[in-house]
C-alpha cells in the first residue's frame, strides 16, 4: 500500500472560489504530508491570478492543464494525466469540471470520486440530466453548508454519501491591526464581484435611506466581475444622487485595510454557497450584515455574532445598518463573538483535516483488507 495515496483536484482555471479551496486543499496536502497532490486546471480566456500563481510557486505544488473548449479534447488530456499520476482520489471541483472531471475518473477506474459543490448552482436541463446519472457512482458528494446540501438534494445530485465540510480562509490575517470598533468611521463596504447574484442595487439602495436619515460616512464597493452590473450600479449611484459618497474601487488585493476602516460589512446576496467574505468582514471587527439567502446562515447567526436581513428589502437593511451604525455595548458585544467565531469555525486547518481524514476513511471502504 502506497503511505502516501494520491489525490487529483480537478477545477477550474479562471480563479474562483472553487480555484481557490482546490489550491488550499492541495497545498494542505503538502505540508501535511498525507497525500501526494496533483492539481489540473482547466484553461480559461482570463489567466490564473498572479497572487495563485505565486502561491503554486511558492508551495512547489505540481500543477498541470487541460484545454478548454471542446468536451472530447478535455477528457481525452484528463485521461492521459491520470494515467500517468494513477490517484486513488479524485476531487471534482465547481460547475462544470465536477461533471467532466467524474466522467474521466470513472472511465479510469479511480477507487475514490469525490463531487464537491461549492453554491447552489443552477442547473440547465442538460447538466441536471448529466450529474444525476454520474450521482449513484459517486464515493461521496461533499457540500460547502447546509444549504448547498438541500439545494443538491432536492436536484437530485447527491451522491450516496453527502458530508457538509465548510471552506476555510486565513481568518486571523484579517485580526491583525483591526482597531476597535468604536474607533471606526461609520462607512459601509460590500466586496464582492459585480453580478445579479449579489445584489449591490439593494445595498446601494439603503445607503440613500440612510442619507436621507442624515448618515454621513462613505459605501465603499469593491470587487469585478460583470461590467455591465458595475455601469448598472453606477447609473443607480448617479439617479439616487449618491455619486459622491459611493466609491467604486475595482478589485481589490489586499482588503484589510479597507475592512479595518468601516463599521459595517455587508454582503446583499441572493444566494451563496459559503461566503466566505463573511468570515473575513467578522475577522476584520466589522459589524457583518449578509441577506436570508442559503449558505449564510451556516456562518451569521442574527444577532449574535452578526446581522441578517430578507433578501433584496433595501428598508430591512437600512434599518440593520442604522443599529450597527450607532455602535454601543450591545452591538460591540456582537462584533467581539463574530471575531472570535470566524477562526474558531472555519480554519484553513480544520478545513485540511476533515477532507484528509474523510479521504483516509473513504479509502479504507473500497481497498481490499
Amino acid at each position: 500500500m502506497n503511505p502516501r495515496p494520491r489525490i487529483l483536484h480537478f477545477v477550474t482555471g479562471g480563479g474562483s472560489g472553487a480555484t481557490k479551496v482546490a489550491l488550499e486543499l492541495a497545498c494542505g496536502h503538502l505540508r501535511s504530508g498525507r497525500y501526494e497532490p496533483l492539481l489540473v486546471l482547466r484553461r480559461k480566456r482570463a489567466p490564473l491570478p498572479a497572487p495563485m500563481q505565486e502561491r503554486i510557486a511558492a508551495a512547489g505544488l505540481r500543477t498541470a492543464w487541460v484545454d478548454r473548449g471542446f468536451k472530447h479534447r478535455t477528457l481525452r488530456q484528463l485521461a492521459a494525466l491520470l494515467a500517468e499520476f494513477r490517484p486513488e482520489v479524485f476531487a471534482a471541483h465547481g460547475n462544470s469540471e465536477h461533471l467532466w472531471g467524474r466522467q474521466a475518473a470513472f472511465r479510469a477506474g479511480v477507487p475514490v470520486v469525490l463531487h464537491i459543490e461549492q453554491n447552489c448552482e443552477r442547473y440547465p436541463f442538460w447538466r441536471r440530466w448529466a450529474a444525476r446519472r454520474l450521482a449513484p457512482r459517486t464515493t461521496a458528494t461533499i457540500c460547502v453548508s447546509r444549504g448547498v446540501a438541500d439545494h443538491v438534494r432536492r436536484l437530485g445530485l447527491a451522491g450516496p454519501r453527502v458530508e457538509i465540510v465548510p471552506n476555510g480562509v486565513e481568518a486571523a490575517r484579517f485580526a491583525v491591526g483591526a482597531p476597535p470598533f468604536a474607533r471606526r468611521a461609520a462607512d459601509i463596504i460590500m466586496v464582492a464581484r459585480f453580478a445579479r447574484q449579489k445584489d449591490q442595487p439593494t445595498l446601494i439602495r439603503a445607503a440613500r435611506r440612510l442619507a436621507d436619515a442624515g448618515w454621513t460616512g462613505r459605501l465603499l464597493l469593491g470587487g469585478g466581475g460583470r461590467a455591465a452590473h458595475r455601469r448598472a450600479c453606477e447609473r443607480l449611484v448617479r439617479r439616487l444622487g449618491l455619486a459622491e459618497r459611493v466609491d467604486f474601487l475595482g478589485q481589490v488585493n489586499d482588503p484589510a485595510p479597507l475592512y479595518h476602516r468601516c463599521r459595517a460589512a455587508v454582503l446583499s446576496t441572493h444566494y451563496e454557497g459559503l461566503p466566505l467574505v463573511l468570515i473575513d468582514y467578522m475577522a476584520a471587527g466589522c459589524a457583518a450584515i449578509g441577506s436570508e439567502a442559503s449558505g449564510v446562515a451556516d456562518i451569521i447567526e442574527n444577532g449574535v455574532n452578526g446581522w441578517s436581513f430578507p433578501r433584496g428589502d433595501d428598508a430591512a437593511l437600512a434599518a440593520v445598518l442604522t443599529r450597527v451604525l450607532a455602535g454601543g455595548p450591545e452591538v460591540e458585544a456582537v462584533v467581539a463573538r463574530g471575531q472570535a467565531d470566524a477562526p474558531a469555525r472555519f480554519s484553513l486547518s480544520r478545513m485540511i483535516d476533515r477532507y484528509e481524514t474523510l479521504c483516509t476513511e473513504l479509502l479504507g471502504q473500497v481497498r481490499p483488507t
